[in-house]
């Protein structure tokens, strides 16, 4: 079986409307009848969740995926060009629940999502989120030169992809075009371009510039169209 056409299969499916639907449904099934515990325990040891924001601006779910990957990247050459300095470790957020403790990965390939759980009395003078550590005789020293390098690379890469984000939503918002309310957060909504006939399945537009007042009436397949560089609602 060619495995690659396979992926392709599952990645266009994800996109469908329909199936996407079901798997909402079963996202949702599956956090209900999780433990409160489990589900914050899953939340804790994940890398990938935190703030979807930089530098004030909202990130989208595309972007915000891609820099931590970028991120890691970062992380593992840096760790590997500068091996002999000992093993590198990167404080990437606080606990959640948990006073004064921090996440720590170890910066590997292939132990990227190890989560080390340390009190801030076990860390370095200085050491925060964001602080590069090495380990000696048991301990863990801050390397500030380290710090100062990685921050500005991720600085750098995270500017060159929220540029990419910007480009990608311009792009998707289209004068004229009638958009379908798919699912909505707080200050985002996953809208359908149901004018774009180009293909059966659709890629949902997570569109965070979606009006405040709007968002908090809106309904799944509400209507909306884009007209003076705005969504208003649509009235067949």
């Amino acid at each position: 079986m060619n495995l690659s056409l396979l992926d392709n299969a599952i990645n266009e499916a994800k996109n469908n409307k329909t199936v996407q639907s079901f798997i909402k449904e079963l996202q949702n099934y599956l956090e209900k009848n999780n433990s409160k515990d489990n589900y914050k325990n899953i939340q804790e040891g994940d890398v990938q969740l935190e703030s979807p924001e930089y530098k004030g601006n909202k990130i989208i779910t595309k972007y915000r995926d891609q820099m931590y990957i970028e991120r890691n990247n970062i992380l593992n050459n840096y760790a590997r060009e500068t091996l002999d300095k000992g093993q590198m470790y990167y404080i990437y957020s606080k606990s959640i629940g948990a006073e004064n403790c921090y996440n720590v990965c170890i910066c590997e390939e292939g132990q990227s999502h190890t989560v080390i759980k340390l009190e801030q009395k076990d860390l370095p003078k200085g050491a925060e989120v964001g602080s590069v550590l090495r380990k000696s005789n048991e301990t863990y020293q801050l390397d500030q030169e380290a710090t100062e390098i990685i921050s500005k690379k991720i600085d750098i890469m995270k500017d060159t992809l929220l540029q990419e984000q910007n480009e990608y939503l311009k792009s998707q918002r289209i004068e004229g075009h009638i958009y379908e309310m798919s699912e909505k957060e707080d200050d985002r909504a996953w809208l359908f371009d149901n004018t774009n006939t180009d293909s059966s399945i659709q890629e949902a537009i997570e569109e965070i510039n979606f009006p405040k007042e709007l968002l908090e009436n809106a309904q799944e397949v509400d209507l909306f169209i884009y007209q003076n560089g705005e969504y208003k609602p649509y009235n067949m």
